[in-house]
């Protein structure tokens, strides 16, 4: 009886550092290793194929000096363009220098789109109003572009033409009710015009919850997004565990989501949130290759 008690808390004993040992493992790896999330989208609108690359959500984190590791991961895609969706600042201090030197290594290569995210517009207070203004010149500075309620275009190697718009933040707001004029809804009635044109056009918006808020009713070939750190915690199967504004157990967390002819992919992104390691949740260079059909 002795050795049969003793055996069952060694058998125990073991289970536990395996269970330990798995979910210490599954930390390291969501919270160290940059992996790619790979979509394809087939459309009309395009007769060739392109590649882009999504980022979002470093909040000013680097990795390798000057960025070079995540820069490295980004080329080794071999995408045609990259977006930067947002929250790429120290969210303490504003410190843009990493999100800078990744700008100025990529837009060697590729052209380069940014957006500001909620962190990016925390700081508009400092520096007397000036920091977006100062942000938006350092990047613009490296070659790549910062689009802030802005739009362009942008033409594959197959000769297919691409609008990629900007949208800063929520356009219909019930405070510009009833009539909504602002720089976010002129933005979106332009995109919206370009949307219908035979063209596939792209929506850059930190802001996953655009889309639960009424987004989801307009034509939108595809919104790339960011903000939710991929739910954090994800539980294999069920989803993302919290984030932002859409709180606990969130409908849209992490992946690709249609209704309609209303599309959204959301970044995981490349960071914790709240100081709380990610779990099952690995770090996230979003890949999406757009197909003609």
């Amino acid at each position: 009886m002795y050795f049969k008690k003793h055996k069952v808390k060694a058998v125990l004993l073991c289970l536990l550092s395996a269970v330990i040992i798995f979910f210490a493992v599954n930390i390291i790896v969501s919270n160290c290793i940059l992996t790619y999330n790979e979509y394809t989208v087939e459309t009309t609108k395009i007769k060739g194929q392109t590649t882009f690359v999504a980022i979002s959500d470093s909040e000013g984190r680097v990795f390798g000096e000057n960025n070079s590791r995540l820069a490295e991961k980004i080329k080794d895609a071999n995408p045609e363009f990259v977006m930067i969706i947002g929250d790429m600042v120290d969210n303490e201090n504003g410190d843009y220098s990493g999100v800078v030197n990744l700008c100025n290594t990529l837009a060697k290569d590729f052209p380069v789109y940014y957006i500001p995210g909620n962190h990016e517009l925390s700081f508009r207070e400092s520096q007397k109003g000036k920091y977006i203004e100062n942000l938006k010149n350092a990047i613009n500075s490296t070659g790549a572009t910062m689009l802030i309620n802005e739009m362009t275009d942008f033409t594959t190697k197959d000769g297919d033409k691409i609008t990629i718009a900007g949208l800063k933040r929520y356009p219909f707001f019930d405070y510009d009710a009833p009539n909504y004029d602002n720089e976010e809804n002129r933005l979106f009635q332009k995109y919206l015009k370009q949307e219908d044109e035979n063209h596939f056009s792209i929506l850059m918006c930190h802001y996953p919850e655009t889309y639960v808020w009424g987004l989801d009713k307009y034509n939108i070939d595809i919104m790339v997004c960011g903000h939710t750190h991929g739910g954090i915690f994800r539980i294999p199967f069920v989803g993302g565990v919290y984030a932002p504004e859409q709180g606990f157990m969130p409908k849209y967390s992490k992946g690709y989501y249609t209704n309609g002819n209303a599309n959204m992919l959301i970044s995981a992104g490349l960071n914790t949130s709240r100081k709380i390691p990610r779990l099952f949740n690995p770090l996230d260079v979003t890949v999406i290759t757009l197909k003609g059909k």
